[in-house]
């Protein structure tokens, strides 16, 4: 039995259920918004990639789809509403490849608004074939491929950004010149995660725990990022 399409939203917004609905994301911060919205692409993508394309339900199908859709419109609001030129070249860069799969996007109901945003015609997508579909979403299709990449360079991205990580040609300048940035980084990491872990939270009994077990998170995702 399929899941409904907000039961696979709340599976691909595993980790921040306030994105997952309309409701929910009311009054967020894109910049809280946008990690989970690329993380929930991600998994969009790689179920669709999971799917038996013989024999699969149909249903299953266009419900994971029109996830898909939620998501990846869910994605191009956050990314746009955060100022940072970075996140939005490579936002850039994930409307040109959509709109180079227009054709085949339409051919399964999907097309693609001037906003970059995505509709679905549930009409024409019931009506198509599953192997139009695998075309774009199988594990070997090539939109699928670069759509989860696309998401993981721009989620790394974010969070490198804001950890203050440099990049590779930082980190060899840092390493030659022998600078250390491991005091600017634990500053960067704490209050980061905090803002992470709160934005999460809504009642202020469970704020104050957290804030008592923040610095052992802090040091774990602090000593991960170094590579340690």
């Amino acid at each position: 039995m399929s899941l409904t399409v907000s039961n696979y939203m709340k599976q691909y917004y595993k980790g921040n259920v306030f994105g997952a609905t309309e409701h929910g994301r009311y009054g967020q911060k894109s910049r809280n918004l946008l990690p989970a919205d690329l993380r929930a692409v991600q998994r969009a993508v790689r179920d669709l990639g999971e799917y038996d394309y013989d024999t699969g339900e149909g249903g299953e199908l266009m419900n994971k789809v029109q996830a898909f859709v939620s998501t990846y419109n869910n994605y191009i609001d956050s990314a746009k509403g955060l100022d940072d030129s970075e996140v939005s070249r490579h936002l850039s860069k994930m409307k040109k490849m959509t709109k180079e799969y227009a054709l085949e996007l339409e051919e399964i109901g999907i097309k693609i608004q001037s906003s970059g945003q995505l509709k679905v015609d549930k009409k024409a997508l019931q009506d198509t074939s599953r192997y139009s579909v695998s075309q774009l979403f199988s594990k070997d299709a090539d939109y699928g491929k670069m759509t989860e990449k696309q998401m993981k360079q721009t989620y790394r991205l974010f969070y490198r950004k804001n950890l203050n990580l440099p990049g590779p040609n930082e980190r060899a300048k840092q390493s030659s010149a022998g600078q250390s940035s491991a005091g600017t980084l634990w500053h960067s990491s704490r209050s980061f995660v905090l803002q992470e872990i709160i934005s999460t939270v809504c009642c202020n009994c469970c704020r104050r725990v957290l804030i008592h077990i923040l610095p052992v998170v802090s040091i774990r995702f602090w000593l991960k990022n170094m590579g340690r």
